[in-house]
């Protein structure tokens, strides 16, 4: 599949409009390059040329199957759109951005204490502008660092991740940037 990614200081996170108008290209995968995807360009530019690319589904091709898996009590999930009512009350790890587009996903379920990557903060800080939507709910909220962990990855969230960002809820609970995900997990599965 040929793919480009944004730069995060160049758009909003999660903000596909804004990602469109303003975005510009950070790196191209050798399918958009054939394409005439480079670095510097403008999405916009881009999303013309990438309009070239083979369509990239073969019919023999499985969907990946996206995991749950709990270390230390945590529940780790690649995206938060994968929390479900019976996951209300739990620390969860999520490989998802920390952008507004989290906020109703989570709200969904209220987990105890959730983690989401800052994905480099972008623009306006989008990479975290669900932690102070979700403090109006009650609900504690962390990012981690983008170079500390995986996007995408709840596991490594969790595991390897250092916190940038959380919000009124999280600090009351005693979560503090600069420390890791899993010692922060920790401390609050232990004030249940």
């Amino acid at each position: 599949m040929a793919m480009a990614a944004v730069a995060a200081d160049s758009a909003r996170v999660g903000d596909a409009a804004d990602m469109l108008e303003r975005g510009i290209i950070s790196r191209a995968n050798k399918l958009a390059a054939t394409c005439g995807v480079e670095k510097g360009q403008s999405v916009a530019h881009a999303v013309e040329l990438l309009k070239s690319a083979p369509w990239p589904h073969d019919a023999n091709m499985e969907a990946p199957v996206e995991r749950r898996t709990f270390i230390h009590g945590v529940l780790c999930i690649g995206s938060i759109s994968l929390g479900a009512s019976e996951d209300a009350g739990l620390v969860v790890a999520s490989g998802s951005h920390g952008g507004v587009t989290a906020a109703p996903m989570t709200r969904a379920f209220r987990p105890r204490l959730v983690f989401f990557n800052d994905a480099g903060f972008g623009v306006d800080r989008a990479g975290a502008a669900c932690l102070p939507i979700l403090d109006t709910d009650g609900i504690a909220a962390a990012t981690v660092a983008a170079e500390s962990a995986c996007i995408g990855d709840g596991v490594s969230t969790l595991t390897q991740g250092v916190i940038s960002a959380v919000n009124e809820t999280a600090h009351r609970l005693g979560v503090r940037v600069g420390e890791t995900a899993l010692s922060a997990a920790r401390t609050v599965a232990g004030k249940v």
